[in-house]
C-alpha cells in the first residue's frame, strides 16, 4: 500500500471499485499547483477540474497526478456524482480568482451562493462547489482560511479594479485553499473538515512529497 494511499494516478490498475478522489498536479519541487477530481468508473479514470479557463471532463487522463481517494462519496454514488458533473461543465461560467465562500453547484449544475461573489473560483474552490453541492453539506470549514492564506499584497483591490467590483461586496470571500491541502482533506470523513486537521496531516503530506523530490533528484 503506498504511504498515505496517495497513487499515482497513471500508474492506478488494481482496484476494483469505482471511487472518486481528489488529485494535484507536482511541479518539479514537487509542490502541488493544481487540482481535479480523478473518477474511477467501470474500469476507465476520468478526469473533472477548472483549468482556470475552462471546465473540462476527460475520458482520458495524459496529466501526472497523484490522488487520494475521498471517503465522503461512496462507490455505489459514483455514477450520480458523473451525472453531476456532466450538469456543471454545460451550465457552470466560473470566473478564476482567489474566492470561495461556501457556494455550491447543485445536482443540476447550478450554482448556489448566497454571497454577492458570483462564480468566482480557483481549481480547489470549483472543486468545493461541486464537493458541497454533491453532499449537501459543507465540506470544509472554509472560514477557517482567511484573506491572509493568500498572501498577495493588493490582490484584492486589483483584482476588483480589474473587474469593476466594490471590495466591500467580496472582500469576505478572499481566501486561498491549496491544491494540497485540497488533497489532504482526503485523509477526513467527519464534516465540514477544519482548517486545524488539514494543517495536522498536511505535515505528513509535505514530508512524503519532500522524500519523493529526494529521491527523484538523487
Amino acid at each position: 500500500m503506498p504511504m498515505f494511499s496517495i497513487i499515482r494516478t497513471l500508474l492506478e490498475s488494481d482496484r476494483i471499485s469505482d471511487f472518486v478522489a481528489i488529485g494535484n498536479l507536482l511541479n518539479d519541487s514537487q509542490e502541488s499547483y493544481h487540482a481535479a477530481f480523478i473518477i474511477k468508473y467501470e474500469g476507465s479514470l476520468q478526469e473533472f477540474h477548472y483549468t482556470g479557463s475552462d471546465i473540462e471532463l476527460n475520458n482520458l487522463i495524459s496529466n501526472d497526478y497523484f490522488h487520494k481517494i475521498t471517503n465522503t462519496i461512496y462507490s455505489d454514488e459514483v455514477p450520480a456524482f458523473i451525472a453531476q458533473c456532466i450538469n456543471v461543465k454545460k451550465h457552470a461560467n466560473p470566473i478564476y480568482g482567489y474566492f470561495y465562500s461556501g457556494e455550491s453547484y447543485d445536482s443540476d449544475g447550478n450554482h448556489n451562493s448566497k454571497k454577492n461573489l458570483g462564480q468566482r473560483m480557483t481549481c480547489v474552490g470549483f472543486c468545493l462547489n461541486v464537493l458541497k453541492g454533491f453532499l449537501e453539506e459543507d465540506y470544509i470549514e472554509y472560514a477557517g482560511w482567511d484573506s491572509i492564506s493568500h498572501g498577495e499584497h493588493g490582490y484584492l483591490e486589483e483584482y476588483c479594479k480589474q473587474y469593476d467590483i466594490d471590495p466591500e461586496l467580496i472582500k469576505d470571500s478572499h481566501r486561498r485553499i491549496t491544491p494540497r491541502e485540497c488533497l489532504t482533506s482526503c485523509f477526513f470523513v467527519e464534516l465540514p473538515i477544519p482548517k486545524s486537521k488539514i494543517q495536522e496531516k498536511l505535515i505528513e503530506v509535505n514530508h512524503h512529497f519532500r522524500d519523493r523530490f529526494i529521491k527523484v533528484s538523487n
